[in-house]
């Protein structure tokens, strides 16, 4: 049988596929494609995990920058170094990395309905000429 990252093609009980269940280039081209999606997939999943979590950081780290004097120099972070910048300028510079952190974690999230898409339809595909001689892990 073929085996690939996440994808085992056998016959039933084990013995190999039967000679209607030929992997052909094509065939091979799908598996392929559908182990490398796979595998992109969990890294996304990991990656939108970190994403969230530092959108929720600067949320509240927003939330508690309102709630100090406009007069207080804030310390800002920036390399190594940090750096007094008025309220006014600190907000504007957390506004700004809060947009981008968000614009990068719904491109990621589009990326990941892309992948679960094509991974279900090359699923539909492998299943429908494999059946059972196919197993697609996830």
């Amino acid at each position: 049988g073929v085996v690939a990252w996440g994808v085992a093609l056998t016959g039933g009980e084990g013995m190999p596929a039967d000679e209607d269940d030929q992997v052909n280039a094509a065939d091979q081209e799908k598996i392929n494609k559908f182990s490398r999606l796979n595998a992109r997939l969990h890294e996304i999943e990991e990656d939108l995990q970190f994403q969230r979590k530092s959108v929720e950081e600067l949320d509240d780290l927003s939330d508690e920058l309102c709630l100090l004097d406009d007069d207080e120099p804030i310390k800002y972070h920036f390399g190594e170094c940090f750096f007094d910048v008025e309220k006014s300028k600190a907000e504007a510079m957390l506004e700004e990395l809060q947009e981008q952190k968000k614009a990068g974690l719904a491109a990621s999230e589009d990326e990941l309905a892309q992948i679960q898409q094509t991974l279900k339809d090359l699923k539909t595909q492998l299943y429908a000429k494999f059946g059972s001689n196919i197993n697609l892990e996830e």
